[in-house]
């Protein structure tokens, strides 16, 4: 049961980001007035932040970003399937530097974390 819990933070992120790009292109053209920085800030912040989520599920940072970067080809196909939105591969690269970042800051940082800390992100 314990190691089930783990993944909840990852389908949690996924849940989230499989709604936020079900949401047709009038509605967020209209809600986010085109604001490309803060749109780009999204995708690299939610992206790195289940990188961390499924590292917490798998304790292998590797399979952590792979499986990131699957989750954000997955979403930008989703997107074709969505009214009014279409993929990018741009976007594509920014979920793919979140992820490389979060990789990065789990295998050079994890190991010097003070333990409350390290504890949050691997039990």
């Amino acid at each position: 049961m314990k190691c089930s819990k783990n993944w909840i933070p990852a389908i949690l992120l996924m849940i989230i980001i499989f709604i936020l790009s079900s949401i047709p292109g009038k509605v967020i053209n209209a809600s986010v007035v085109g604001n490309e920085p803060s749109e780009i800030s999204g995708h690299f912040i939610l992206f790195m932040l289940l990188c961390l989520a499924y590292y917490k599920g798998t304790k292998n940072v590797l399979l952590s970003i792979f499986m990131t970067i699957s989750y954000a080809v997955f979403d930008e196909l989703h997107q074709v399937l969505t009214p009014l939105r279409s993929s990018s591969l741009f976007d594509v690269c920014v979920d793919t530097f979140g992820a490389l970042i979060s990789g990065l800051v789990l295998w050079k940082l994890l190991p010097i974390l003070p333990k409350k800390l390290k504890n949050l992100l691997i039990k």
